[in-house]
């Protein structure tokens, strides 16, 4: 069975899709289409990394304060990293690795399977009718090359193709990664929420207590409001995010002229040096406090095929990171004069007295609720992205928006979320403690993105080796710098963020071996069709009436051209079920031209392969669902080995996902007719975004389509 495939002529293959998806990545370009999309993903992007600014000095500064020297070198580490991991490492190079214009780390997953001609999330080659995809794979790799990079491209290919435990790995590695960001996303909506409801307590005599209890209230509010999805508010997430880097201009500008002009020196990464030279120890470990200014980065790569690669780049580039630096160079300002109130530093910064405070204070609580989102709905893309792959458990999954693709609803996931994110508010109660929680999953994630990049860059790009090589030792230097400081906050907080992301590694491999070693199980025990069945064709002597009911049986030709139902297509009872003699008309078909010319009635009868027993057929139609595309399905052999009969028309059905973002109607089935009266096999193909539904509608669409074959 391991080397049965289906053959390119046996079946109508994907290729008719890529119209389709070149059409869908056209609705992408033109400058009008690029500023929309970089409008948008002001909001949806980066409103994580966006509301840094609420938290990072006060969670690095948690254990001393800081003199003017440790502030600005601080400063020069901030940028730094925004510029070396968010620009150069992301924005110029890892979103260059998309998957048919797909972002994130099941993208790289995918993208290194099939380059690598291993089917994701299971052993074995794919089929036939995934392989003649356009993109799906190229040439990569000669052993007989001269070139260094082929050669190595071709060797790295042939070791992941060969190895089960290569394959493995592999998917355990991913597996992990995308499990870490579910751990620090249930901290992300607590930490900036928190992050933003403190400024109540600078201008207030609110207590703690109240804090949390706001905080607590604002986030199952959010929750709750994910069932209606973010199409409806997703038009107002980039104003709001703009209005909140407006005011963070205003307050930097205001700073820096006010208190220290001349903070620009601080990015000269001299007084780097200078930070880590004067706090040997302590400066490492701050860095896990630096780190918070990059995270959501990996949200910008994730969201790439709900935008678009210069849209991302744009919107970052031109806006958020001139932004975001100002806004640190600020605060840098101000904390030279006020090293003493490094805990508050975002809050009592603000200038201008009480009204602009509250108005800041207003855009900063709703950027943190877009930033929050954007997190929540990036857990319920993995999540849907897990179950197709198999590696998670079928959970009710709902599609909230007809415009943005791939927003879709968990209600399981959701509640868990929302029930992990009180609990965090509820222990850790400030941003300073929850600070020592976050962060230490999404450090590790981005050094599981730099090894993945290599590979990309080895195996598919066929970089130069030592480029290559480069750049896993640089970045993967300062990726490990920052994993390796967030670990010090694993006894205090971080274990929380390490034990959800354990849970659901655990629950996703599992699944997956499960899933895996029941479809081995399919195949090594599916038993063949001709073993099964075979057919019987004689003509009667009896003369054809083409008006006799009596002669539905014994329809000879394959089920071609319009069927007798075509218009009304069927007749449906009031539960929606086909009636049987919607079946009857269906293969009234009438005999071959040749037989009728003399006289003769053809009958094709179906038998059990074993007895030659005849099987009765049902008036009836007959779906059933298998997860290979060859053999019987495993319900077929109970039904004919135990009841002697079979469906009049009998459908096996397998549901597959294909590489762009929705299927139309049109396309949705591959049909082929087996050579057994009355039986088909059937591929029904969804895209990423598309909503599996089997109603009567889809029951009408397989009749007519199987009545055309």
């Amino acid at each position: 069975m391991a080397g049965a495939k289906i053959s390119s002529e046996r079946w109508v293959l994907d290729a008719d899709l890529e119209g389709q998806k070149e059409e869908q990545k056209c609705k992408k370009r033109g400058w009008r289409s690029t500023l929309a999309l970089t409008y948008s993903a002001i909001g949806v992007v980066y409103g994580d990394v966006g509301t840094s600014p609420l938290y990072v000095f006060s969670s690095t500064f948690t254990e001393n304060t800081p003199s003017e020297t440790d502030v600005l070198g601080a400063m020069s580490i901030i940028f730094w990293t925004i510029t070396l991991i968010v620009v150069v490492k992301y924005m110029l190079i890892v979103l260059l690795a998309d998957d048919n214009g797909e972002g994130g780390t099941f993208a790289l997953y995918s993208l290194i399977c099939r380059f690598a001609g291993m089917r994701p999330a299971n052993n074995g080659v794919p089929d036939a009718s995934d392989v003649t995809l356009s993109h799906y794979s190229r040439h990569s790799g000669d052993k007989n090359s001269k070139s260094l990079s082929r050669r190595i491209s071709f060797k790295l290919k042939q070791y992941l193709s060969s190895r089960a435990g290569a394959q493995a790995s592999l998917l355990c590695l991913v597996l992990l990664m995308t499990s870490m960001v579910l751990g620090d996303g249930v901290l992300t909506p607590a930490q900036s929420i928190l992050g933003a409801i403190y400024g109540l307590q600078v201008k207030t005599s609110v207590s703690q207590g109240a804090i949390v209890g706001i905080s607590c209230a604002i986030v199952v509010g959010l929750f709750m409001v994910q069932r209606f999805g973010t199409g409806r508010v997703g038009v107002v997430f980039a104003p709001i995010i703009l209005i909140y880097f407006v005011c963070n201009v205003i307050i930097a500008v205001t700073n820096i002229t006010r208190y220290k002009p001349s903070v620009f020196k601080a990015l000269s990464p001299h007084y780097g040096y200078y930070y880590f030279r004067n706090n040997h120890h302590l400066g490492w470990v701050q860095c896990s406090g630096l780190f918070l200014a990059i995270t959501g980065t990996e949200a910008a790569y994730a969201d790439l095929g709900h935008f678009s690669r210069p849209a991302i780049r744009i919107s970052f580039l031109a806006i958020c990171y001139p932004v975001l630096i100002l806004t640190y160079l600020g605060q840098t300002a101000w904390l030279t004069a006020f090293p003493d109130q490094v805990g508050s530093t975002f809050y009592a910064s603000i200038p201008y007295g009480d009204g602009f405070y509250w108005f800041v204070f207003i855009f900063a609580t709703a950027a943190a609720c877009v930033a929050s989102q954007a997190m929540i709905s990036a857990a319920f893309s993995i999540i849907k992205q897990s179950i197709s792959l198999g590696c998670f458990p079928q959970l009710t999954v709902q599609h909230v928006s007809d415009k943005v693709l791939g927003s879709v609803y968990i209600p399981e996931v959701n509640y868990v979320m929302m029930v992990l994110t009180v609990v965090v508010i509820a222990i850790f109660k400030t941003t300073v403690q929850l600070g020592n929680a976050y962060g230490v999953a999404v450090s590790s994630m981005m050094f599981g993105t730099t090894v993945l990049m290599y590979m990309v860059m080895l195996m598919i790009w066929e970089t130069n080796f030592f480029l290559a090589t480069a750049f896993l030792i640089g970045f993967g230097f300062i990726d490990m710098v920052f994993t390796t400081a967030n670990l010090n906050k694993v006894p205090h907080g971080g274990w929380f963020a390490l034990a959800i992301a354990g849970v659901v590694f655990g629950l996703s491999y599992l699944w997956w071996w499960g899933t895996n070693t029941k479809h081995k199980g399919i195949v090594a025990t599916q038993v063949k069709m001709q073993d099964l069945l075979k057919t019987d064709r004689t003509y009667s002597s009896k003369k054809y009436d083409a008006m006799s009911p009596d002669d539905d049986d014994d329809a000879a030709e394959p089920l071609t051209g319009p069927s007798a139902f075509s218009a009304p297509p069927a007749v449906e009872d009031h539960d929606g079920v086909i009636s049987p003699m919607v079946v009857d008309n269906f293969a009234a078909k009438g005999p071959g031209p040749a037989a009728a010319a003399n006289g003769l009635a053809p009958v094709e009868q179906l038998l059990l392969a074993s007895t030659g027993q005849p099987l009765l057929r049902i008036p009836a139609v007959g779906l059933m669902f298998a997860d290979t595309l060859y053999g019987a399905p495993t319900l077929l052999p109970e039904l004919v080995n135990r009841w002697g009969a079979v469906h009049k028309i009998l459908i096996i059905i397998t549901i597959r996902q294909v590489a762009v973002s929705t299927v139309t109607e049109s396309e949705r089935l591959l049909f082929r007719k087996l050579h057994y009266p009355g039986i088909y096999r059937c591929v029904a193909r969804y895209g990423y975004s598309d909503r599996v539904r089997m109603d009567t509608k889809f029951v009408i669409k397989l009749l007519d389509k199987a009545s055309r074959q």
